[in-house]
């Protein structure tokens, strides 16, 4: 099984998020990344919402790793961020959040609750 990230990635604990962070750089940008694939409802939007707000700039990015596509975090927030979207084994997807030039600064990370 493929390792999740990067041997140099540092964990640390964000305040109020149900699972530990990653952060690491690569190629000059700056990743937050999670692995929600355990949790429940909202604890995936949650987590998301809580890394997302350390997306101020192109050169900062967030990975999310869910055991399915977050279809209520997506209509929430993604008019508010590029996402690529990768599929993993079992269903499970590798969501990457990218800053959005005109648009990130307008995303209301204050209410965990889903748009969907």
């Amino acid at each position: 099984m493929k390792t999740l990230w990067p041997s140099d990635a540092i964990a640390f604990q964000e305040e109020g998020a149900t699972v530990p962070f990653v952060k690491y750089t690569k190629e000059g940008i700056h990743f937050i990344g999670f692995d929600s694939r355990a949790c429940v409802p909202p604890e995936p939007m949650v987590n998301a919402m809580l890394a997302l707000v350390h997306i101020k700039t192109p050169q900062t990015k967030v990975v999310m790793i869910n055991h399915r596509s977050p279809v209520g975090l997506l209509a929430k927030i993604g008019e508010c961020y590029s996402i690529d979207q990768e599929e993993l084994e079992n269903g499970a997807v590798r969501l990457t959040f990218s800053y959005k030039e005109g648009a990130t600064q307008h995303a209301d990370l204050s209410s965990f609750h889903c748009a969907g």
